[in-house]
Order: C-alpha cells, then sequence, then structure tokens
C-alpha cells in the first residue's frame, strides 16, 4: 500500500507551531507493516484540495490532519468531499453531541458549529472525544482518506481509538509482516555506530539497517520482515554497542532513569548549576517519577552552591564554579542534604559569553556521588550553541544517573 499524510495549517509553514504529526503517525503505521512515502504540509485553503487530488493519483491511503473545524479556513471536509465525488450530508446526531460538549463548558454554541456535522456521503465517522471535530474515513475504489483534526490532544487519542482499530480491520489482508527495533545509543556518532555493527548485521540476511543522528547521539534502526532474523541483528548489536545503548524504541533517558530506579527502589537528587534545572524538570516530566526524586537543586551562583549545597568557599575561589573539584563538591552536598541513594551534579560554561582559553564555552563537568561511597567526575566539550548545550548536558547527565542504576 502507498501511504501519503497531507498536514494542513498556515501556521506550520509560517514556523510558529512545530509539526508533530508525522513522526507518531509514521511510527503508528510502521507497527502495521505500512510506510509513509509522502509528506506535504500545506496551508490552509485551496491548497488542501490541490494536494488531496495530486495524493490520490499516487497513494492508496491518504490521511488528511487538520482543516475539520468550524471557520471559513476550515475546508478539509469539503475539498476530500468534492475530490471523492460525494456529497455532504448533515449529521443532527453529532451537532447535537457538540451541543452538550458546549453545555458542558457553559459556552453558547454559534451556528458555526453547523460545518463540523457534515459528513461525506457513506463517511465512517471517528468520535472525537478531545475536541469537537469529528474524524472522518472516506473512500472509494481505490483511494482512502483518513481525516483528523489538528491539535494532537484531539488527533493522537483519536487515531489510536478509532482511525487504528479501523485499519486494523479493514486492510488486514494486505498488512505485510514487519519487524523493526529501534536501539538508542549516546556518545557514539553514527558512522562509529555503523561501524561496530553493519557488516557483522548485514550478513546475517535481509535486514534494513538505518541511523538518526542527533547531538552526541544515535538512534540505530533495524527492520526484517523476519522476526527471527531483526531479534538476532538487534542482540549483535546490543552485544557490540553494550553500555552505549540507553533505551530502546521511542523510550526517551529520562524514562529509562526512572523505570531503572523505581525497578530498583532507590532514589535520587540533582544539583545543578547550567542547565538551570534541566535535569530535574526532565525527569519530572516522567509519570512515576514522584516515587524515585528526592530533591532537585539549582545552584546558578556561586553563594548557592555555598548556602544550599555547602560547597565551600575556598574550593570556588582556587578552582572556580566550573571545576571537577565543584562539581564533585555539590553531588556530595545534594547526597547528604536529600538522604538520596544517587545524586547527579553539573556545572559548566553554556555560552556564548563566560569562556576564556583555559575555560572555554562549552566546557562542563559532572559527578556523581553514591550513597555507597562510589564518586565519579566526568569532562567534557560539548556545543557553543546554548540550547544544545544544554540538552547534550542534561542527557549525559540523566546517562551517569542511568549507569549508576544499572
Amino acid at each position: 500500500m502507498r501511504v501519503e499524510i497531507i498536514n494542513t495549517g498556515t501556521e506550520l509553514l509560517l514556523g510558529r507551531v512545530t509539526n508533530t504529526h508525522l513522526a507518531f503517525l509514521a511510527q503508528s503505521l510502521l507497527s502495521l507493516g505500512l510506510r509513509v512515502e509522502r509528506q506535504v504540509t500545506v496551508p490552509d485553503g485551496v491548497a488542501i484540495a490541490e494536494a488531496i487530488e495530486e495524493a490520490m493519483a499516487r497513494a492508496d491511503l491518504i490521511i488528511v490532519t487538520g482543516g475539520l473545524g468550524p471557520t471559513s479556513d476550515d475546508i478539509t471536509r469539503d475539498a476530500t468531499a468534492e475530490a471523492f465525488g460525494k456529497k455532504l450530508i448533515f449529521h443532527p446526531e453529532i451537532l447535537d453531541g457538540i451541543a452538550v460538549k458546549f453545555a458542558r463548558r457553559k459556552l453558547q454554541m454559534n451556528d458555526l458549529q453547523r460545518a463540523q456535522a457534515m459528513v461525506p456521503e457513506g463517511g465512517v465517522v471517528l468520535e472525537n472525544h478531545n475536541g469537537t471535530a469529528p474524524g472522518l474515513v472516506v473512500e472509494n475504489e481505490k483511494t482512502v482518506a483518513i481525516l483528523l483534526p489538528g491539535p494532537p490532544s484531539e488527533l493522537r487519542p483519536m487515531w489510536t481509538d478509532s482511525a487504528l482499530p479501523w485499519l486494523r480491520e479493514r486492510f488486514a489482508d494486505r498488512l505485510p509482516p514487519i519487524h523493526e527495533v529501534t536501539l538508542r545509543v549516546l556518545g557514539l556518532g553514527e558512522t562509529k555506530v555503523q561501524l561496530l555493527v553493519e557488516d557483522e548485521i548485514k550478513a546475517m540476511g535481509p535486514v534494513e539497517v538505518g541511523y538518526c543522528a542527533r547531538a552526541g547521539e544515535v538512534d540505530l534502526r533495524l527492520i526484517a520482515a523476519e522476526e527471527n532474523l531483526v531479534r538476532a541483528a538487534a542482540d549483535l548489536a546490543r552485544r557490540n554497542l553494550d553500555s552505549a545503548i540507553y533505551a530502546e524504541g521511542t523510550e526517551t533517558m529520562e524514562e529509562a532513569v526512572v523505570r531503572l530506579a523505581r525497578t530498583s527502589g532507590k532514589t535520587v537528587a540533582t544539583a545543578e548549576s547550567c542547565t538551570g534545572g534541566l535535569v530535574a524538570s526532565r525527569i519530572t516530566n516522567v509519570s512515576g517519577s514522584s516515587e524515585m526524586f528526592r530533591y532537585g537543586w539549582v545552584t546558578y551562583a556561586n553563594e548557592a552552591k555555598m548556602s544550599e549545597l555547602g560547597v565551600p568557599k575556598e574550593l570556588l575561589e582556587k578552582h572556580g564554579a566550573v571545576s571537577p573539584e565543584v562539581a564533585q563538591a555539590m553531588a556530595a552536598g545534594a547526597l547528604r542534604k536529600s538522604e538520596a541513594a544517587i545524586a547527579v551534579a553539573v556545572t559548566g560554561i553554556a555560552g556564548p559569553t563566560g569562556g576564556t582559553a583555559e575555560k572555554p564555552v562549552g566546557l562542563v563537568y559532572f559527578a556523581i556521588a553514591g550513597a555507597n561511597g562510589h564518586a565519579l567526575v566526568l569532562e567534557r566539550h560539548l556545543s557553543q550553541v546554548r540550547e544544545t548545550f544544554k540538552y547534550m548536558a542534561t542527557q549525559i547527565a540523566l546517562d551517569l544517573l542511568r549507569r549508576e542504576l544499572v
């Protein structure tokens, strides 16, 4: 099956909203053995109709996001009906459901909402539990179009609960077998990962090997039609890459840390300077982190390092805030005051100013302190772009926690 995605919305092309739909839908479709062959983003208005007509000439399945609302620029429903040669039929039960949602929120409904109750003739309605615009499935003898609302909070549950089960049932006999494993690797570039695994994996048989590089890390993607083959390839990669693999699938570093801490019954604490609390923020973004996260300190100023974590003034004066000695003292102070099992500390120069010849922008020190007496200090030179630096620094700090928990 040829699959195309059309993301609609002028805001996407103005750069004011990040398009997260492609990644979500493509990963979900892959679980069915389907791959997205083309994706296009178009502004609101007539470009939607043009994109749907063009896609119908190529694709078996078209997924359109956005443009299902009640305003004049929401024309996805009308454009799809016209492209498929279907009349729009008013469904009063949909409008009644919208009225209930408005009443529940004590809002006054207007006549514009009627547009959301129009359904292309013969179309399947996908209920929207988190908004007013229902999703729709429209098809002819060649092509199926699934129309989804634009807001992720509405699109994702609708896709998972309604559209995906419909696809499984409708195309059960056309979904090819496919098995995929993604291994997430920190501290190795994509060429290094390739040199460590690819030749041996390719010698096993028809396994597709792919790489997705980001700052300081890479995802290794393995795909094969045979489950045993992709499992064997993944096992080989795990042996060759060892502890550089921090997670699998879509699990994030912070999710891995929270999972490991909860499983082991250990608690953690953080002491941050240059990352401004981002390590603690990423941990507490994960559900269940309250079971394992004790304290987090943002000690940006030297005074804070002294008063909050007990870093000696003499240490700061002799070595400076960005030094292995101060990082170690921050971790020790956080461990002592939090009574956690493990504490991690980070101090560095995020830039773009503040660097010197001896301590350039991008220099960062990490430290681990464990209740078992284990201590570790690490020096790294990261990106000189401030936001990238902060992300990379938090990733390394979290990875140190992960390794300690393992």
